[in-house]
């Protein structure tokens, strides 16, 4: 007995429908966001150097656009006179009305520095998300005031290369992006008191993605963690075998037309 031939076809288009949707999240999941500039400071002359160390912390200050966001690079002028030191970034939360920071970091990050051949002095060093941890892995709320604040531990000499200018002119803002505490956050005293200091710019670049794709963070105290499968071959055969059941019912459901 022959059977019908609208099953067979609905057959085939279930199976063509489930090997699309099979497939879909895989070429979705390549498609990246473009990471956006929102902050940049970098592009100037001349910087000068103003030392940071385990009392004497300094750094940007910004305040965020209208979604939130993931930290994925930071670049910070750094000059290092000795080459075991390294560079103790902190993300603070900023009070609205204070402008100054509240309550421990929000996160932390031990970073090595290096001093390229920069004529102009700024020494940038650009960290990704993967060297930033918990700083990169810290959601950036809306319309909120945060500060990146760059301190040394281990006693030697470390220093943050500034521009000599007035803040709210030295840097370029991007994606609703903006200056605050003039740009600018200084403490003598590992952070009991703080101050504003808007008349020098930090060496800084700031480069951040939505929220709906966080940057890939690797636990600098824990080994890397595995990367990402790729689908097995047992996830692929099924779509395989999936196509193959949509075409061959088809081709039954014509023959028998």
């Amino acid at each position: 007995m022959k059977m019908p031939l609208l099953p067979r076809r609905q057959l085939a288009a279930i199976a063509l429908l489930a090997c699309t949707a099979a497939w879909s999240p895989l070429a979705s999941a390549q498609t990246s966001p473009t990471p956006i500039v929102v902050v940049d400071s970098t592009g100037w002359d001349y910087y000068s150097t103003y030392d940071v160390s385990a009392t004497e912390w300094r750094g940007p200050a910004f305040t965020t656009g209208a979604e939130p966001v993931y930290i994925s690079e930071i670049t910070l002028g750094l000059s290092n006179g000795d080459p075991s030191v390294q560079a103790i970034v902190q993300l603070y939360l900023l009070d609205d009305t204070t402008e100054l920071p509240t309550g421990a970091a929000l996160g932390t990050a031990s970073l090595p520095v290096v001093v390229p051949n920069d004529d102009a002095n700024l020494n940038p060093n650009t960290y990704t998300a993967a060297q930033l941890g918990s700083i990169a892995g810290t959601l950036l709320q809306p319309h909120k005031k945060y500060a990146l604040i760059v301190s040394n531990t281990s006693g030697g000499t470390l220093a943050l290369s500034d521009y000599n200018g007035l803040s709210d002119t030295s840097y370029t803002f991007a994606g609703g992006f903006s200056i605050a505490a003039d740009g600018y956050l200084h403490t003598p005293d590992s952070g009991s008191t703080w101050e504003k200091l808007g008349l020098v710019t930090p060496g800084f670049r700031l480069t951040v993605v939505p929220e709906s794709v966080p940057p890939v963070i690797v636990d600098p105290v824990l080994p890397p963690a595995a990367p990402t499968p790729v689908p097995s071959l047992g996830i692929l055969g099924l779509v395989s075998l999936a196509s193959a059941l949509g075409l061959l019912g088809m081709r039954r459901s014509r023959k028998r037309a």
